[in-house]
């Protein structure tokens, strides 16, 4: 049996060396995100600058999920074994509106029902652009937006910045409280934010769990069940897939469904 991820203390030491960069230079920290975005070049009326789009994002479908949390213990564990921050970076809430598909009724009754909030690995990500000490890169095989914890000031610039926030914490199934707001967690311990980097490390030569890509997507049980032909459902249908963020059409929907109540410019991620 796995570990379930910790639940992170805060520390009087790490809480005020947070707000102390958080409140520290905001005016030199609004010009570097203006330049980042490319603000001056923007005002002589030149093009805002381009990025690499991610090869993948995950895509949860959540008519699937049991809720079993193997999501967020093997993100933790495979994470920490590569000496990264072992906050689970996707997060499964309780949701009475979902409709639970029937084969998974069929299967596992009474199992409530849930849905899966990761990172969208936005084509035009605002995360890339505010951060002061470039700790937000973009990994060149597999375009994934991840943060570099080393280098990480826990500013929490990036984590404001993100228009896609996450579901109130009381209704986090695994029940624990990391005082998440987006998809950008802050992890105490370390002292640093963290984001879902699709395990772009994970190429089949790394220690630990076997495979590659996302191992949300290559452990969730439902999958499993699915590729074995246990679980009947539509074909291409999984619990956690990883589609090209390339098909606009299927980052659109993604966008469309993940924009929970609250969230600033609904809107304006609609381009690609």
């Amino acid at each position: 049996m796995v570990d379930a991820p910790r639940t992170p203390e805060p520390t009087q030491e790490t809480a005020t060396r947070r707000n102390i960069l958080k409140g520290a230079g905001a005016a030199v920290g609004a010009f570097i995100a203006f330049e980042a975005i490319g603000g001056v070049t923007l005002a002589a009326g030149a093009a805002p600058k381009t990025t690499q789009v991610a090869n993948g994002v995950i895509f949860p479908d959540p008519t699937l999920c049991i809720g079993c949390l193997t999501c967020e213990v093997i993100c933790s564990q495979v994470h920490k074994q590569e000496g990264l921050s072992d906050l689970p970076r996707i997060r499964v809430f309780n949701n009475s509106n979902t409709q639970v598909d029937p084969a998974v009724q069929a299967q596992y009754p009474g199992r409530g029902q849930f849905h899966q909030q990761p990172c969208l690995q936005c084509p035009t990500a605002e995360c890339l652009y505010v951060c002061p000490v470039n700790a937000l890169r973009i990994e060149p095989t597999s375009g994934a937006r991840y943060i570099r914890e080393d280098v990480c000031v826990a500013c929490n610039r990036c984590a404001e910045a993100c228009i896609f926030p996450v579901s109130p914490e009381q209704d986090a199934t695994n029940g624990l409280v990391f005082g998440q707001e987006s998809r950008i967690s802050y992890d105490p311990v370390k002292d640093n934010f963290t984001k879902c980097d699709l395990c772009f490390w994970r190429d089949g030569t790394q220690s630990g769990l076997a495979g590659t890509g996302p191992a949300c997507a290559q452990q969730c049980p439902i999958n499993i069940r699915i590729r074995q032909g246990i679980l009947k459902v539509d074909e291409g249908r999984m619990c956690l897939s990883v589609p090209s963020v390339n098909d606009k059409a299927t980052w659109d929907e993604l966008r469309s469904f993940q924009t929970v109540a609250g969230a600033p410019r609904q809107a304006s991620k609609t381009t690609a």
